[in-house]
């Protein structure tokens, strides 16, 4: 496994600790590592046996009214004994290697509650130093560590090359989601047309980590009018409906949607994420508005110049960059669900004149062994924009190993 690194757990004990590599950690492969044992301190401690347990379970919580329902799902449940006191005592630190081997299919690490009693779900992974104590009123002493899991991804993994070429201008084809309506400054007038577009590559999953690139296209057809008076209007004022000048006009985001279910009750949270525009680098492309003769289909420049007839002005707008998600990935299970959607919003001035694209996306992992935490966040341009810490979204209340929120009390 390499070097290890000091990853100890927030629930601290003088007589043991663990140590892992801050991997972020994929199902049906190894989690590795060893736990480091003070023997002067847990021969004080009356402790017997050191066990290395790897745990995971989904736990739900809703309420209504006063009643609370809570379900806890069981996903990984390993126990190996690492040390057992002998008669002789024993001094000095010894450092004991373990190795798990995650199932495979497991769901994504994933959080969204403010505690053990607060509504919602969370799935949870992590590892627990437990030292075992005699006597029935002696508590056993436990140290946990936190870690991250995501599901393996063969495919995801594969796409990287491919997502990375397209971010780069290479033409594998696209995913075309479209909007088109009518609409106008007030009650009354002529109505214009609006149109926009939302172009991602054409692949059936999106992979977390890897540069996704898109392209938004927007494009407004003025009301139609005489090029009398079209000409008599400002050069310098816009013409409606006018496309967004810059990409920080629009609003690009990615929509989750998670079902909880504890027992008989279930309800489903949205949460929205914006693209951080000002962490990407944005091609914007606003060209001059074009006059558009009535019925013009082609022809030759005196047609299009012809100052006696009636036309529209067009104006069009293109956006092109790339994003990359760093969610919990899209995943099913017995009491919790989560999906993805993408989100575009165009302004226009006017009581519901705005243009949406709404385009569902299934989220995956992307990797396919463990890799370290640091490297997957290293140039990170995402949704949330993610510190090492909170990778795949996850709150601090994740890692935090004291906070009472766990179910492994009596093992």
């Amino acid at each position: 496994m390499g070097i290890f690194t000091d990853s100890s757990s927030g629930s601290a004990d003088p007589a043991m600790s663990i140590h892992i590599s801050p991997y972020l950690f994929v199902s049906g492969c190894p989690v590795e590592g060893q736990v480091e044992l003070d023997l002067r301190q847990l021969s004080e401690d009356d402790v017997q046996e050191v066990h290395i347990k790897l745990k995971g379970s989904a736990w739900t919580v809703q309420t209504i009214n006063t009643t609370v329902y809570v379900q806890n799902v069981p996903l990984v449940s390993e126990d190996i004994t690492l040390w057992t006191k002998r008669p002789a005592p024993e001094q000095g630190t010894l450092r004991i290697p373990f190795q798990f081997l995650l199932p495979p299919d497991l769901p994504p690490s994933f959080h969204d509650k403010k505690n053990k009693w607060t509504d919602g779900g969370a799935i949870r992974y992590w590892l627990s130093a437990v030292g075992v104590r005699s006597g029935a009123l002696q508590r056993n002493r436990r140290v946990r560590l936190p870690i991250a899991v995501v599901q393996r991804d063969i495919v995801g993994a594969g796409l990287r090359a491919k997502l990375s070429a397209m971010a780069q201008g290479v033409d594998y084809g696209w995913r075309i989601d479209r909007a088109e309506s009518k609409i106008r400054r007030g009650l009354w007038g002529d109505y214009a047309t609006v149109k926009a577009e939302l172009r991602i590559p054409d692949v059936n999953i999106c992979p977390l980590f890897a540069p996704i690139p898109f392209i938004i296209y927007v494009e407004t057809i003025s009301p139609i009018l005489t090029r009398a008076k079209a000409d008599a209007h400002p050069s310098d004022k816009p013409v409606f409906p006018s496309p967004p000048a810059t990409y920080n006009m629009l609003e690009f985001r990615l929509h989750r949607k998670y079902t909880s279910i504890a027992q008989t009750l279930s309800r489903t949270y949205t949460k929205n994420t914006d693209f951080e525009g000002a962490r990407m680098a944005i091609d914007e492309d606003v060209p001059e508005r074009e006059w558009l003769p009535l019925g013009f289909e082609g022809g030759d420049k005196k047609h299009r110049d012809n100052l006696d007839g009636k036309g529209s002005w067009v104006q069009r707008a293109t956006f092109k960059s790339a994003f990359r998600l760093d969610c919990a990935h899209s995943f099913n299970t017995e009491t919790i669900k989560c999906e993805y959607k993408l989100e575009l919003k165009v302004p226009f001035p006017g009581v519901g004149n705005d243009l949406h694209i709404n385009m569902p996306i299934t989220v995956t992992s992307g990797i396919d062994t463990p890799v370290l935490r640091d490297q997957l966040v290293a140039g990170s341009s995402s949704a949330s924009g993610s510190s090492n810490h909170n990778i795949l979204d996850l709150p601090p209340a994740y890692w935090d190993a004291e906070n009472g929120d766990w179910h492994d009390e009596k093992e």
